[in-house]
């Protein structure tokens, strides 16, 4: 690949420092998984807000991410650890334990928390933070989503009132992770609620285009961005197979987004990869 990396080595030295002094109003250090699939008695120490979770199929990459969201109260412990009956007999006595920061219950020192999976269901003193999750059907393209078939009519419509343009802070994000430019795009909000929306483009002629003809690469990087423009600060961003559907230059550019995020908004992201560009 032949691009110059926007990241500056102060940046990261700053952000490692960051860290290191704890400056933090939110933010998960270390967790020690106890048991957990094919982990034990294993360590991962967060020491830089953007993490690479690197390993073969079946490494246990997934399981970090779920370990990490299990330390807040705003997600489930099913999204990533499901029982299914006798079939999962050995996730009994499961546990993680986290060293975390929280300033809201420690002003000067780090918090300790735990979660484990006993008498066959899960026991945690969760902690409150925003937790945004990508998984890998991110990528799924419009055409194959159930709650999009809505939308293939020639007669489909939404009020004006629905319908808002993509925001200037995202379309910059946008514009440095894939080189293409989505000012004149669109949001559409299809049931009136925001639970189905639908994306928008317009052709350098003017010419109108719905999201079933983006690529899905291109719809999950815009789809990302409007999210992450709009996190509190502090939240925990957990991203699976970040590289999935892009470019290697475009790989390389979201991580770098997610540096400069950790920089402005002092987000915390974790993600999965099986790409040396990531």
């Amino acid at each position: 690949m032949d691009f110059q990396s926007e990241i500056r080595e102060s940046t990261i030295n700053e952000l490692l420092e960051k860290v290191a002094n704890k400056g933090y109003g939110k933010y998960l250090l270390k967790i020690s998984i106890a048991k957990a699939r094919a982990f034990k008695d294993k360590a991962i120490v967060f020491d830089f807000p953007v993490t690479a979770v690197v390993g073969p199929n079946g490494g246990g990459k997934t399981t970090v991410l779920g370990a990490a969201a299990c330390a807040y109260r705003t997600v489930k412990p099913s999204l990533y650890f499901s029982k299914s009956g006798k079939f999962d007999e050995n996730m009994q006595n499961w546990r993680f334990d986290y060293d975390l920061i929280d300033r809201s219950v420690k002003r000067d020192d780090t918090v300790r928390r735990s979660a484990n999976f006993t008498n066959y269901k899960w026991s945690r003193e969760g902690l409150d933070r925003e937790v945004k999750i990508f998984g890998v059907s991110r990528t799924v393209p419009a055409t194959e989503r159930k709650e999009m078939r809505r939308c293939i009519s020639g007669s489909f419509d939404v009020p004006q009132a629905q319908i808002s343009r993509i925001g200037a802070t995202t379309a910059k994000a946008v514009a440095r992770i894939l080189d293409k430019d989505v000012t004149e795009f669109s949001l559409v909000n299809v049931d009136g609620r925001g639970r189905v929306t639908l994306l928008a483009g317009t052709t350098s002629d003017g010419k109108g285009y719905s999201e079933f003809h983006f690529g899905a690469g291109e719809s999950s990087v815009i789809r990302m961005a409007m999210i992450l423009e709009s996190v509190a600060e502090n939240s925990l961003i957990l991203i699976e197979e970040i590289e999935n559907g892009l470019h290697p230059v475009a790989t390389v550019r979201i991580v770098e987004y997610l540096i400069e995020l950790a920089q402005r908004r002092k987000i915390q992201a974790i993600f999965t990869t099986h790409s040396n560009d990531a």
